[in-house]
């Protein structure tokens, strides 16, 4: 099982010191990042893993190799000789390991290093996605005796992440390297870290407030808590959500993995970012993920690769669940149930016969929207920027639509006992704004916002402010997500995790 290392980016190390009692209780290990620190801290890196009292890496990472250090060669061979100053005496307080690059050789640090016990971690940062000469670059650096092999890549599409898990998974467990895909495409390989037989998972301190040293790191009480990394095994079934780079601040796996462990059952759900359905597909099939969840972008542009589709799938012309059957997938739609059950609970009714709504966009989630509205008898326009999307979304259910033109305003004005907001404008991580910042509410409309991340959005306070009243899209999240976990588990979602 890998070990949670915990990197320390602070500018002092007190700051890292205190950084790491925060979660001593929660990791193996510790990497100092002195590259991170202040100048006139890098003085006292010697000292260090005697005050940590945890086994301590260290690191002085160079800009090229996307760490912080741009100081030259010659200070960060001092720094390093500094750091890791032996002597007999001080065989109980050297650093554990000291992470050095491939390209960086000096004999006399790295037999001194084992001469008193400190491993050499040899490390190779690429930077740019997978290199076509991975193979030899792997036969380097694995060919050191008495030094642990490191390969970081930093993914530029799930091909990157495929192509690392093809080279590493299932391979020879018997030796220490340490395997990581950099980004937020990589994800899954810092929580699949046992299939890859790497010895650790980098884990960040950002909760104590210290910068994560990359992207994708997560702290360690969500590693354990929520991804269970220190559980996940061979016999586990896997699963999944796939969406674009924002999926990454998704809830559905804080949702999925609660009902897993609740039941007691053997499944891990993970967020895949992902570049397009193919290669995700592809990597799907390599880790043998069981069923996926969908988001945007790929809420339609996962259908064509469906080999089933069940009948809401088919009405609405968009799929957020798929299903491995056999060698293809079934593809559902829980979208419309769960946001027809979080509206009536959100205006307190059961029927929503004769109102008047407004949606905003034509996508996906939209898409999902209007089905179940015309199922609860509502009257609707659909107003989209891309007029054409807006007219055959609308048109599917005998609805108005515009563009986001003048005729938009008049429509909404006619169509305001509540407004539907489907875009993924103002989502965490993606584009900010307000997509009808044009439009004056003036508080008799009830506005439902189909984003949950944040939980306000810029529309949302204006309405608000406006005296409407709103929600978000945290209750449609968990409504159609405990209807996937049926599909997913076969078994209901827990009642005492569902939302009151």
């Amino acid at each position: 099982m890998p070990k949670i290392c915990l990197c320390l980016t602070g500018s002092t190390i007190a700051q890292d010191l205190a950084a790491l009692e925060k979660y001593r209780d929660k990791v193996d290990m510790v990497e100092l990042r002195a590259d991170f620190l202040d100048p006139g801290e890098l003085f006292h890196v010697r000292a260090f893993p005697e005050k940590a009292r945890i086994p301590s890496i260290l690191t002085v990472r160079r800009r090229s190799d996307g760490g912080m250090f741009d100081m030259g060669e010659g200070v960060r061979l001092v720094i390093f000789a500094r750091g890791l100053a032996f002597a007999d005496s001080n065989r109980g307080k050297n650093f554990s390991h000291v992470d050095i690059e491939y390209d960086f050789h000096i004999p006399s640090i790295q037999e001194a290093a084992r001469t008193f016990g400190t491993k050499i971690i040899r490390s190779k940062h690429c930077m740019h996605g997978m290199p076509e000469d991975i193979d030899r670059v792997w036969r380097d650096l694995s060919a050191r005796p008495y030094e642990i092999p490191k390969l970081a890549v930093a993914a530029e599409g799930l091909r990157d992440v495929d192509s690392v898990f093809r080279l590493f998974e299932g391979g020879d467990g018997g030796s220490e390297r340490v395997v990581v895909s950099m980004g937020a495409y990589g994800f899954c390989t810092r929580v699949l870290a046992a299939r890859l037989g790497s010895m650790l998972v980098y884990a960040s301190a950002s909760g104590s407030g210290l910068e994560p040293e990359a992207p994708g790191q997560l702290e360690p009480s969500k590693l354990l808590e929520t991804f269970r990394a220190k559980e996940y095994g061979p016999d586990w079934s896997l699963y999944g959500i796939l969406g674009g780079p924002t999926v990454i601040h998704s809830l559905s796996p804080t949702i999925h993995n609660a009902g897993f462990s609740e039941l007691g059952l053997r499944s891990l759900y993970l967020p895949f970012p992902a570049d397009d359905v193919e290669p995700f597909l592809a990597l799907a099939d390599r880790l043998g993920v069981k069923g996926f969840s969908i988001t945007v972008p790929f809420k339609e542009r996962i259908l064509p690769y469906l080999t089933r589709r069940s009948a809401e799938v088919e009405a609405i012309g968009a799929c957020n669940t798929a299903i491995r059957e056999g060698s293809g997938w079934a593809g559902y739609n829980t979208d419309a149930y769960g946001f027809s059950a979080d509206v009536r609970r959100f205006l307190g009714v059961e029927s929503l016969y004769g109102l008047r709504t407004t949606i905003v966009g034509a996508g996906g989630a939209a898409k999902a929207v209007a089905f179940a509205l015309r199922s609860l008898g509502a009257k609707a326009c659909v107003i989209n920027r891309n007029m054409s999307k807006a007219k055959h979304l609308a048109e599917s259910y005998g609805f108005e639509w515009s563009g986001m033109t003048e005729r938009a305003a008049d429509l909404m004005e006619r169509y305001n006992d509540l407004i539907v907001q489907t875009t993924s404008v103002g989502l965490e991580g993606g584009q900010a704004g307000d997509p009808i910042e044009w439009y004056e509410f003036s508080g008799r409309e009830a506005l439902y916002e189909t984003i949950y991340s944040p939980t306000e959005t810029d529309v949302m306070r204006r309405a608000k402010a406006a005296g409407c009243r709103v929600s978000n899209g945290l209750g449609m999240l968990q409504a159609q997500a405990e209807a996937q976990f049926s599909l997913f588990s076969g078994m209901d979602y827990p009642q005492s995790l569902r939302r009151a």
